[in-house]
């Protein structure tokens, strides 16, 4: 690999030439063409990362998630990793893989790459392994939890609005028997979803039967477990909050031969393609993940540019949610037939 003083001897100019040249300063025209041409010749390639341990700016930044497997996770990275690159920084990716023990770990690697900032996804604030947090004095962004310390942004989804809306229109469709297939209530983002279903039953002045709420683990099969459940309960409409649960419900639908919009009524949390090859197409909320991956890569590079002087902030971001014929009215008994 070629160096700086070969590129210098190549272009007959001195080594602080070459520097100011890869550093962005302006030179003679004659000695700008000389140095280029010397790059291509000699195939030079700056190295960013021992240039940036001289200078502390590394162009790098941390992206730290807690599942690579799921549809928000790749598309989340991919928006990030597209405006960082469009200014010149690059993310060192790494997964905790839903385990809390390994974040230690995680964040000792991200220190030792002197990243200048780091992005977190899914980390609970009680996990003690936060405290960690507070020992860097790099800009932090949290997506999808807010972790409530000092200088550390938050980036949230209105899960518990969005969640309210599609199970008052259950409601207001004369759905008595809605069941639902909950996540764990481990973590924030589960709870705030079923705490939306109970917030649609209680501005209807109802209370949902706790029968009525199944809780699956994330998985296919537990969502398939969940509509078998809730099949039995005589249930009229069905809400899943998850992904993979809800390909498990459907499939056990499909299996049972159960028709959505005419037997029973169907909504579900995260969209997916194959919910538009559905007949009827089914009703879904999606994440603006196109929106959550350019606040959190905006706001870490301005972080960077305040060298971390801005308080913090939580800035929440709506969900989309898509209206389709898989929630029907339900005749009421008054109605002509």
């Amino acid at each position: 690999m070629a160096t700086i003083q070969e590129v210098a001897e190549h272009a007959g100019v001195s080594v602080g030439s070459v520097s100011r040249y890869l550093n962005g300063h302006k030179l003679r025209e004659e000695n700008v063409k000389k140095i280029e041409a010397a790059i291509k010749e000699l195939n030079y390639t700056e190295n960013f990362f021992a240039k940036g341990m001289k200078s502390n700016q590394t162009r790098s930044i941390g992206l730290l998630i807690n599942n690579m497997q799921s549809n928000f996770s790749a598309s989340l990275v991919a928006w990030i990793d597209d405006i960082l690159e469009r200014h010149n920084y690059t993310i060192l990716l790494s997964s905790y893989r839903d385990d809390p023990s390994r974040i230690e770990q995680k964040i000792d690697y991200f220190r030792s790459r002197s990243v200048e900032g780091l992005i977190v996804v899914g980390i609970e604030k009680d996990w003690e392994q936060v405290s960690m947090l507070n020992q860097i004095d790099i800009p932090i962004i949290s997506i999808i939890t807010p972790l409530d310390l000092p200088r550390v942004d938050s980036i949230i989804v209105d899960n518990r609005v969005s969640t309210e809306k599609v199970i008052s229109k259950m409601i207001d469709l004369n759905h008595n028997r809605i069941g639902v297939i909950a996540a764990p209530q481990t973590d924030y983002v589960s709870r705030e979803r079923l705490q939306g279903v109970f917030d649609a039953f209680k501005s209807h002045n109802k209370v949902l039967p706790e029968e009525l709420v199944f809780y699956g683990d994330y998985s296919k099969e537990s969502g398939s477990r969940g509509m078998d459940y809730l099949l039995s309960q005589e249930t009229t409409a069905v809400f899943v909050c998850n992904y993979n649960m809800s390909l498990g419900a459907l499939q056990r639908i499909h299996e049972q031969k159960i028709e959505i919009g005419k037997d029973i009524s169907f909504a579900s949390y995260d969209y997916f393609d194959a919910s538009d090859i559905f007949s009827p197409k089914l009703t879904v909320i999606k994440q603006r993940v196109a929106e959550i991956g350019s606040l959190a890569a905006d706001r870490i590079l301005e972080k960077i540019r305040n060298n971390n002087r801005l308080k913090e902030q939580t800035l929440i971001v709506a969900n989309d949610i898509l209206w389709r014929d898989s929630i029907v009215k339900i005749k009421d008994k008054n109605e002509d037939i």
